[in-house]
């Protein structure tokens, strides 16, 4: 018997009680109903018949009506895949970019509706779906997110900070570094893959990548803050002598006193070598800096966030200008995508 049939009889039986007791309150009272109710089912039975006492099956009521299309759900999945570390914010920026305006809350209840709420969940998403077409990719780099603090200069090359740390050891390619720059005026960033981490290395790049770069700009690298490292001694102090820059370090323990290339390192850990190595399996040296080198070029030429971020580029330094500043050009998903398939 179902629901229906049971609602039924009990209908059918309330007015055969109220027939036996020859009184509608009294029965109306022994089955705990309303006599509103009671005369309501007799007038259906004396119009239609016992059939009419049958339930009635209504539709369900209309719930809230979707915020989202189609055509914004895919847009939301694939900037959310595209940049896997990115949180709902950035997602956000990013689609008002290209016309989808839809706000970070509405972004994370659709990521979170299709299983992509967390981060963890995006990375292993991108990563079996490379993996079916690349196979097992290099095993995933440690965690190595610092707190920042800022440090205030007043033009480009009066401070730049220099720092190295470890990317991974890699199968066929061997142990690898990364070597980085940040200027603490633009935070322009410059970085290269090192296969080793001592002071012939750190010195070839300060005077091989930074001091031309800076004189091209027309700015004058005057000094450099390192930690206490053992690559950043010897040749690389000689240099420095050799340079005419003056060289400074940090104190013991004091991570943060050079904490904007910390956190820069940071960046590029977590938002190009997480998903680079989850994307493409490397088997040489050279394509590992050729993806560093096209992450840089958006890192440093794009507003990636709402307006907080990296400077465009160092422009050439004229006459009378004391800052640098920034281009009208911003990166769509395609031009971040672009790198990848250097």
């Amino acid at each position: 018997m179902t629901l229906e049939d049971k609602v039924h009889g009990f209908r059918l039986h309330a007015l055969r009680r109220a027939e036996e007791l020859g009184n509608v309150s009294a029965a109306c009272r022994e089955l705990d109903i309303s006599r509103t109710v009671f005369y309501r089912w007799k007038k259906r039975l004396r119009a239609y018949g016992a059939d009419a006492l049958h339930p009635r099956r209504t539709s369900a009521r209309p719930g809230r009506p979707p915020l989202l299309g189609p055509v914004e759900e895919r847009a939301i999945v694939a900037t959310a895949l595209a940049w896997p570390t990115w949180g709902p914010n950035r997602v956000s920026l990013q689609l008002a970019r290209q016309g989808v305006h839809v706000s970070p809350s509405t972004v994370w209840r659709a990521l979170r509706r299709m299983g992509l709420g967390r981060r963890e969940a995006r990375l292993l998403a991108v990563e079996g779906h490379v993996a079916k077409t690349a196979g097992l990719l290099t095993e995933r780099t440690r965690r190595n997110l610092r707190r920042t603090r800022h440090v205030a200069v007043d033009e480009p090359g009066e401070l730049v900070c220099l720092d190295t740390f470890f990317i991974g050891k890699l199968k066929g390619v061997g142990q690898m570094w990364q070597i980085t720059a940040c200027d603490a005026a633009s935070s322009y960033a410059w970085a290269k893959v090192i296969p080793a981490r001592n002071a012939v290395e750190a010195a070839r790049f300060l005077a091989e990548v930074l001091v031309p770069q800076f004189a091209k700009a027309g700015w004058k690298l005057r000094r450099v803050l390192t930690d206490r490292g053992s690559e950043f001694k010897g040749e690389f102090d000689q240099a420095c002598r050799d340079l005419r820059i003056t060289h400074s370090r940090t104190k013991p323990r004091h991570a943060w006193t050079n904490g904007f290339v910390e956190r820069l390192q940071g960046t590029i850990l977590h938002e190009h070598w997480r998903v680079a190595f989850r994307r493409r399996y490397f088997t040489r040296a050279h394509q590992l800096q050729l993806s560093l080198a096209g992450f840089l070029r958006f890192y440093t030429r794009s507003d990636r966030t709402t307006g907080t971020g990296p400077r465009d580029a160092l422009r050439p330094r004229c006459s009378g200008e004391r800052r640098l500043t920034r281009q009208t050009r911003r990166p769509n998903v395609s031009t971040a995508l672009r790198y990848w398939t250097a």
